[in-house]
């Protein structure tokens, strides 16, 4: 009956399947969808007995001092300091809700929506009284002077100009006094705007000055998380953010995992054969992916959940098994950069920079501590530019980048790598410099990098290299999803299917602009754009008449 039908019960009934068979009513509340009218008591057993019978987590919001003891014993609780009476249903347009709203969260949101819109007609309406209060004081300030000066006079006392002035003091005094009482008279009226709304949203609006003091729930006392709004929409809102938490941090593992082990291969590579990265090259790697990681935190959770739950472990097989295969795929790359830049450079280069490496170890080794304090203590011990250090910086660099593109997965839980611009442009922004290292485009940034230009020969190979290692652990992961975690994979792919070109719009505006701000900074004044343009074309001009009348 429990599968076809949404099964109610309430305290009194509930009470004498209790007493009859406890054991049996454990076992059978999970078939139960509607729990009404119980009493404290029966509620913190409902809890104790779905903890214990069912493999689930129990959640639950109160908002008073009867639902302390179930709040309690709930894995998370929540307090709704003034989720009483009809805050979460309209009595008077059930029908045409029914009607129009098709998804329950949807429901909640037009009544989030609806308590927003009355919470403004209150403070409006406090916001008047108040006006009209400070109005009916200042009004009455001249003669509270007079009746200060009054006193003054009968008690014998100076009512010159410096009486005045004493006397406007007291009056001021007086003033601020009387407004302090009516802000503290319409706060116990109104209290705050969501806490004053659950009772008069009750009563309607039609009166203020008989609307009933808003007493702030006891529950909040034994309940993690608080909420002022008087609805559980409140519920729908921590169950997203923690399905967007849980995801950043069984990401940003996996990341932590894999950069953690790129690295740490690459560094024992180019040990092996006497070479290392050097200061800069290492702060310079760390700043990219630094930058990325930060703008990994700008990760927010979706606007409506989504009924497939996310991956809880790092550990599940969908997750490790991309975790090797991805290890595995970025380490031959390597391997195979590496031996590559060993032929190009040949064997007698190769013991050049050993031998070199053994010298600037002693160099190193031989510093003092006070130049070793220095913040550019490495500018004074010479680092010898080699080529397998620059592949191995370059494809170490890259790989990093790659894991953070591929392990981001962000709908139906979070927001996408379109949504997050910072992410996303700064990934690119970290291949373009990769790019540009790898061509040598800017000379002084290769040489404050200590990387060198990387030979015709080798570098399409590098480039390809690289992109097959991106595509290669991208399609190594999801097809990972898709084995281990099937429904995982299609809510991926229906999110994916109903992405379109709009979406791109944001980025393509945000990076438009970083360009335009970055040209603006560089030339100075967009009229030398112009002016640039009108020199080439009259130099092209030239340069083309000379070259038609020479022949």
């Amino acid at each position: 009956l429990g599968e076809s039908r949404d099964l109610i019960i309430t305290g009194g009934p509930l009470e004498r399947a209790w007493q009859q068979d406890t054991q049996a009513m454990q076992a059978q509340l999970s078939s139960v969808k509607i729990f009404a009218r119980l009493s404290p008591f029966q509620k913190e057993q409902i809890i104790q007995a779905v903890r214990k019978s069912e493999k689930s987590y129990s959640f639950m919001c109160g908002d008073g001092g009867n639902d302390v003891g179930a709040l309690k014993e709930a894995d998370v609780g929540l307090a709704l300091l003034s989720g009483f009476g009809n805050a979460n249903v309209d009595a008077k347009n059930q029908e045409e809700q029914k009607a129009d709203v098709g998804k329950a969260e949807d429901a909640l949101e037009a009544v989030r929506k609806e308590n927003q819109q009355k919470a403004q007609e209150i403070m409006q309406k406090s916001k008047v009284e108040m006006e009209r209060k400070r109005k009916d004081l200042v009004s009455k300030q001249q003669e509270w002077i007079q009746e200060e000066l009054e006193k003054r006079k009968a008690r014998g006392e100076d009512v010159g100009v410096m009486a005045q002035f004493s006397a406007m003091k007291s009056v001021m005094g007086r003033l601020q006094t009387e407004m302090k009482k009516e802000q503290e008279l319409q706060q116990k009226k109104h209290g705050t705007a969501f806490a004053a709304g659950a009772a008069k949203w009750a009563e309607g609006l039609d009166s203020v000055e008989d609307t009933p003091m808003v007493q702030l729930g006891d529950a909040s006392t034994a309940a993690p998380f608080t909420t002022r709004t008087p609805s559980i929409s409140s519920v729908v809102d921590i169950i997203r953010q923690g399905r967007c938490t849980l995801l950043s941090a069984v990401q940003q593992m996996q990341m932590m995992m894999l950069e953690s082990m790129i690295a740490a291969y690459t560094m024992s590579t180019m040990s092996v054969d006497g070479t290392r990265p050097s200061e800069p090259q290492m702060m310079a790697s760390g700043v990219f992916v630094g930058i990325a990681s930060l703008a990994f935190s700008f990760a927010r959770p979706l606007d409506r959940m989504h009924p497939v739950r996310p991956l809880s472990s790092v550990f599940h097989p969908a997750n490790l098994f991309s975790m090797l295969g991805q290890l595995a795929i970025h380490l031959f790359c390597m391997v195979y950069i590496a031996n590559l830049a060993k032929e190009v450079m040949g064997e007698e280069a190769v013991r050049d920079i050993i031998e070199f490496e053994k010298e600037r170890n002693k160099r190193i080794e031989a510093m003092t501590e006070e130049e070793m304090s220095e913040w550019n203590w490495f500018s004074s011990v010479p680092f010898k530019n080699n080529l397998l250090n620059t592949c191995c910086w370059l494809v170490e660099t890259a790989q990093q980048v790659s894991v953070i593109f591929v392990n981001y997965k962000g709908r139906p839980w979070m927001k996408g790598l379109l949504e997050n611009q910072p992410l996303f442009l700064s990934l690119f922004v970290c291949i373009g410099m990769v790019a540009v290292c790898a061509w040598g485009v800017v000379p002084f940034l290769n040489s404050t990098l200590n990387l060198e230009v990387v030979p015709e020969e080798l570098r399409m190979k590098v480039i390809w290299t690289l992109l097959a290692s991106l595509v290669g652990t991208f399609i190594w992961d999801r097809l990972m999803v898709a084995l281990c975690a099937p429904h995982i994979m299609a809510a991926q792919l229906e999110e994916a299917k109903a992405t379109t070109w709009k979406d791109f719009l944001p980025l393509l505006q945000t990076a438009g602009m970083i360009v335009g701000g970055g040209l603006l900074f560089v030339s100075g004044n967009p009229l030398l754009w112009g002016g640039a343009f009108m020199m080439y074309r009259n130099w092209k001009k030239t340069t083309e008449a000379k070259a038609s009348a020479s022949t």
